[in-house]
């Protein structure tokens, strides 16, 4: 009697959903992707161009920074340290060297690529950046502008 009554049972249980319509796997919420809101900064100068991006996540995390510097400089492009100084109202500031074996064959030089603490930028404003090389003989100031998103 016992076999029987849970015989029907699951058979109801299981026979319950055959009915009903499908159900649709739940699309992810619009608002839960954070995508990261991205800040690009260009400049030139004589003999350098230079570009500085940050990428925010939307939830104020962790932010990250790049920096690139193209040589555009008549002769070869530089080897050795380049060392590199910027500053801006909404960036972190930041400086340091690279040293440089050989030189690209491009002409760009990553310079720096970080991950930074927990920060929230004002608005775009303007960055500047200091580029020394060939062992100090040389060096150049590069105002960068925000760019267009």
């Amino acid at each position: 009697m016992y076999r029987k009554l849970i015989a029907t049972l699951g058979i109801t249980i299981l026979l319950g959903g055959c009915g009903s319509p499908v159900q649709q796997a739940a699309k992810p919420d619009q608002d839960s992707v954070k995508t990261p809101e991205v800040r690009e900064y260009e400049g030139a100068g004589k003999t350098w161009s230079a570009e500085y991006s940050m990428y925010m996540p939307k939830d104020g995390g962790h932010l990250r920074a790049r920096l690139i510097a193209s040589y555009e400089g008549s002769g070869p492009a530089p080897i050795g340290e380049v060392k590199y100084s910027y500053y801006g109202e909404d960036i972190e500031s930041g400086s340091g060297g690279k040293h440089i074996k050989k030189a690209p064959e491009n002409g760009v030089y990553s310079l720096r690529d970080m991950v930074t603490t927990q920060y929230k930028p004002n608005d775009a404003g303007t960055v500047e950046l200091l580029l020394i090389w060939n062992n100090g003989k040389h060096s150049e100031t590069i105002r960068l502008e925000p760019t267009e998103s």
